[in-house]
């Protein structure tokens, strides 16, 4: 039996007490979550759920920050320039891995300034026309497009707006040409299909939920790999024979570059128990949001990966912002 003299003992006491509580006030100080885009839209709500069935369960406290503008940039800029503490983390999305495609001169390394922690859900895109359309399928609308180049007309958020994008990958997958009507935002864009100015938009689910609904949008397709569960009619593109069209609004959180990787993976742990809670997952299967759980490893190559497709399209379709 080894023997520790009185001193040595008092001294490693003293040791623990000092050192281990600072990891555990670490991970106990407030977390800061910045969201890119402004209350009550998509990647907001889905924020707000998650963050704060996380503090109930870890009793952290988590406290949300909209900092709009420029796209998201402003705020993926803030938060990429912050001390990598493990006490503040950005919202990142579909929009984020857009960017090298449109922009220059980003003022922070996408590759590397911030570092994917957690994938909250995502959501697949759905091509709809109007109700009083005659394409009644998704073969209709494209049989017409390539018949009639250039004919037919889509609405988006803006140049390089998700919308836009995704439109146009859409369009290259169906080897079809369409014009494109931006607008100021997709309620515009939104308004304009109904009334027949134009003549499809493609558009996340949750906001093409309340027109497809109310029956005023008639949806063609859904850009995931499985049908939604909200709309299981409706089949997806690559059921309809086009290919290389499997994609989604994504949603999820980064750390500051050097943050520890302890701090990462305990996001990642707490989102993810956050996302097993029942009433989570019911209310975001009301708006269309799939859960996929992925590790720390998975999420950033699934972010890497997105960002090349996004950057692919963006730059062969000669789409730029400045």
């Amino acid at each position: 039996m080894i023997k520790i003299s009185r001193g040595l003992f008092e001294f490693i006491t003293l040791l623990g007490l000092t050192f281990a509580p600072l990891s555990y006030s670490q991970n106990m100080k407030p977390l800061k979550i910045i969201v890119p885009f402004a209350v009550g839209g998509a990647s907001d709500t889905y924020t707000r759920l998650v963050s704060q069935k996380m503090s109930e369960q870890s009793g952290r406290t988590n406290i949300v920050e909209n900092k709009t503008g420029a796209g998201g940039r402003i705020a993926f800029d803030y938060v990429a320039h912050q001390p990598p503490d493990g006490t503040m983390i950005a919202l990142i999305d579909a929009t984020y891995a857009m960017l090298p495609g449109l922009f220059n001169n980003l003022t922070w390394d996408i590759n590397t300034d911030l570092v994917p922690s957690a994938l909250i859900t995502q959501t697949p895109f759905v091509i709809l026309v109007r109700s009083e359309s005659p394409y009644m399928s998704l073969k209709d609308l494209v049989g017409a497009a390539k018949s009639n180049p250039n004919q037919l007309n889509y609405g988006s958020a803006g140049v390089g707006s998700t919308n836009h994008i995704v439109t146009e990958r859409f369009s290259a997958s169906a080897a079809i040409a369409l014009t494109h009507v931006p607008f100021k935002g997709m309620s515009e864009a939104n308004f304009s299909l109904q009334s027949g100015s134009i003549d499809l938009i493609v558009a996340a689910l949750p906001t093409a939920l309340s027109g497809i609904q109310s029956g005023k949008l008639r949806p063609l397709a859904v850009s995931s790999a499985k049908r939604s569960t909200l709309l299981p009619k409706v089949p997806t593109a690559e059921e309809q024979g086009i290919s290389n069209f499997i994609t989604s609004n994504w949603f999820g959180f980064a750390f500051p570059k050097g943050t520890p990787k302890d701090q990462i993976q305990l996001l990642n742990d707490q989102v993810n128990k956050a996302l097993a809670d029942n009433d989570v997952r019911e209310k975001l299967a009301t708006q269309g949001a799939e859960i996929v759980n992925l590790s720390v490893e998975e999420f950033a190559k699934f972010v890497q990966e997105d960002t090349k497709r996004w950057t692919e399209i963006t730059r062969s379709k000669q789409i730029k912002i400045n």
